[in-house]
């Protein structure tokens, strides 16, 4: 389960997963970037820590939830915020236009925003949301 306090994720290590895909939009300082890091394993905590299939704690945590954090944290670099907005009305828009621009979201879309990246690199890692637990009880 990733913590709220300690980072499972060197800024080195971000630093060397962004070199490696070119990333023009990782830049300020090295505060700023802890900083995003930080956000951005809050905002995977927050998503998936209720769902993992297998333990681990933040020095052990899988490379694909680190590489999850720092794709995480670069949503969060460029946009602080961005991976856990306050949505209005639960986000459940129907409909929204400015003159012949329209936007009409299908029924049953989910209210956030998915992450496809985020969502194919932790998919190994945790159940689907729409989980159901059933049981059955035998009396004797």
């Amino acid at each position: 389960m990733l913590s709220f306090t300690t980072l499972a994720v060197t800024l080195e290590e971000a630093n060397a997963y962004a070199t490696a895909r070119a990333w023009a939009n990782w830049t300020g300082t090295n505060d700023a970037k802890t900083a995003a890091l930080r956000r951005g394993q809050d905002a995977i905590a927050s998503m998936y820590n209720s769902r993992w299939i297998v333990e681990f704690d933040d020095e052990d945590a899988p490379e694909q939830v680190q590489f999850a954090i720092i794709e995480a944290a670069r949503r969060e670099l460029v946009k602080p915020g961005s991976m856990s907005p306050d949505l209005k009305r639960g986000g459940k828009i129907k409909a929204v236009g400015a003159g012949s621009a329209r936007v009409e979201f299908a029924d049953g879309a989910p209210a956030e925003t998915t992450f496809s990246i985020i969502d194919g690199l932790l998919s190994g890692f945790v159940t689907s949301k729409s989980s159901t637990l059933v049981g059955f009880a035998v009396r004797a």
